[in-house]
Formats: structure tokens, C-alpha cells, sequence
């Protein structure tokens, strides 16, 4: 069966039958070749559907993935610091240094790695919050006790109520 070659361009724009007749083609075959065969350009033959750099510790980095989904179930927070102290442990066990020809200290500690990392498994470090708080039991008193507190200093100095207002938080 012989294939309709399509045309390259130089504004790497295609059209629908040309992108079909391609997709058609690495169907049959491989992407590679496709791109050997329609004489697409670099860029293409690179692209892939997962983007960034591939993880050189695959292995430690889904036992990495795993405690850290076990740090959150505990409740735990989970930081870039202890990412990296994580992964630098795991680098130390036997099983992993003998899979991997460099050690810990040659690993990239840095924040490029964990945010790849992160992104690599679809992580992120928002924190859980607390749902809320809890009001006192003898709530009703201490309002009580705070209204005659008010009371009295408006009484003292002689304040008028236009002056007195409620702030829930500081202003900046």
C-alpha cells in the first residue's frame, strides 16, 4: 500500500487530511519512522505527550511518591526540604544504589528536580487546613463580660459610639 507523502512547509502548519494521513501512518507503524518517512522536522519528532525530562531515579522517585502519599494520609506536611531529605535517604538504601551507578551526593538536590518531581506525578505542596475552630464553652459569658469591659470604658472616657467598630483582623 503506498502512502500520499505530505508536503513539508515551512510554517509547520498542516491540514486535517495531512495530519490523518500521518496519524494513520504511525498507527501502522512507529512515530519515528513516520516522521522519517513524512520528513518532519525535529521538533515534531521529539515532541512527546509527556513534557519536561524524563526521571533518571524512576525507581526511587515512586518510592519517593509513595511515602509522601503516606506522610499526607498521617497528616503530615510535606515541604521541599523534606522532599530532598527523603529522596537523599532512599538514594542511600542498598536496593536503590545498586539499580543506579551514581550516589546520593551525585543527585541533583536542587529546586529544578522537585518541581519536575512534582509535576512528574502530579503533585503539589498546598497544605490542609484546619476545618475550624472551636468556639469556648462559656462563650456566652465571656460576650457578657467583654460588653460590660466596653461599657465602662465608653463610660470612663467618655466615648461615642460611632468610635467603637469591630476588626476581625489586624489592618496592614
Amino acid at each position: 500500500m503506498t502512502h500520499k507523502k505530505v508536503g513539508v512547509r515551512q510554517c509547520t502548519s498542516y491540514s486535517l487530511e495531512e495530519k490523518l494521513i500521518v496519524v494513520k501512518y504511525v498507527q501502522e507503524n512507529e512515530r519515528n519512522a513516520a516522521a522519517k518517512h513524512f520528513n518532519l522536522d525535529v521538533p515534531m519528532k521529539k515532541h512527546s505527550e509527556t513534557s519536561g525530562r524524563k526521571a533518571f531515579y524512576l525507581k526511587a522517585e515512586k518510592i519517593l511518591y509513595s511515602w509522601i502519599i503516606e506522610q499526607r494520609k498521617k497528616g503530615f506536611a510535606i515541604n521541599y526540604i523534606s522532599i530532598r531529605l527523603q529522596m537523599c535517604k532512599i538514594l542511600k538504601e542498598s536496593s536503590i544504589q545498586a539499580l543506579y551507578s551514581v550516589g546520593e551526593y551525585e543527585f541533583q538536590r536542587n529546586l529544578s528536580w522537585i518541581n519536575s518531581f512534582i509535576k512528574r506525578f502530579g503533585l503539589s505542596l498546598r497544605r490542609k487546613t484546619k476545618i475550624s475552630q472551636k468556639l469556648p464553652e462559656d462563650l456566652e459569658e465571656k460576650l457578657d463580660e467583654f460588653r460590660r469591659y466596653i461599657i465602662r470604658l465608653k463610660t470612663l472616657y467618655n466615648f461615642d459610639l460611632n468610635s467603637i467598630f469591630n476588626m476581625d483582623e489586624t489592618p496592614v
